[in-house]
């Protein structure tokens, strides 16, 4: 992998500076393939699998690999520099998105967006030392239908019965 240097010719557009200054701090070389699958994340705004990620960089990048996507993802998540979110089908899905906030997830369609809830924002992780388990951070995901599933489904605004 190509590493990108301080004062490579090509400029970093601004809005990547902080991913960039960031990835140093935690000393993670920066790569153009690690730009690139960072950039497709930071620009999809509902919360990408690594196949999709994939599907877009791969446009620009066409030798790069889905395994190498998927280790690009897994990298950046466990160094912090991206979220690993929860969605409804437990598919792995990501978010550029670092800043407190939490995210409504629509059970038909799978959309997530992304929504701030001040009161939700504020909670704090529980003390569960007494269990033996330390917490590392909150992830809030509000199940729902979203306005476009309700207007095509009438009956999309009930959940299913549960069966007993």
């Amino acid at each position: 992998m190509r590493a990108i240097r301080r004062n490579q010719e090509t400029p970093v557009p601004a809005r990547y500076r902080s991913f960039i200054s960031r990835c140093r701090a935690r000393g993670v070389r920066i790569t153009c393939q690690r730009l690139a699958v960072f950039e497709a994340l930071a620009e999809d705004r509902n919360h990408p699998s690594a196949e999709a990620v994939y599907a877009k960089v791969r446009k620009t990048m066409p030798s790069l690999s889905l395994s190498t996507v998927y280790r690009i993802l897994e990298s950046l998540q466990s160094k912090g520099l991206i979220r690993r979110v929860s969605a409804q089908d437990d598919a792995a899905r990501f978010d550029a998105k670092l800043e407190p906030h939490q995210h409504l997830n629509c059970r038909i369609c799978g959309r997530m967006i992304d929504f701030e809830e001040a009161s939700l924002s504020r909670l704090r992780l529980p003390d569960a030392r007494s269990a033996g388990f330390v917490p590392e951070r909150l992830d809030i995901r509000v199940v729902g239908t979203c306005r476009a599933c309700r207007r095509s489904q009438p009956n999309a605004t009930h959940y299913p019965k549960e069966e007993s």
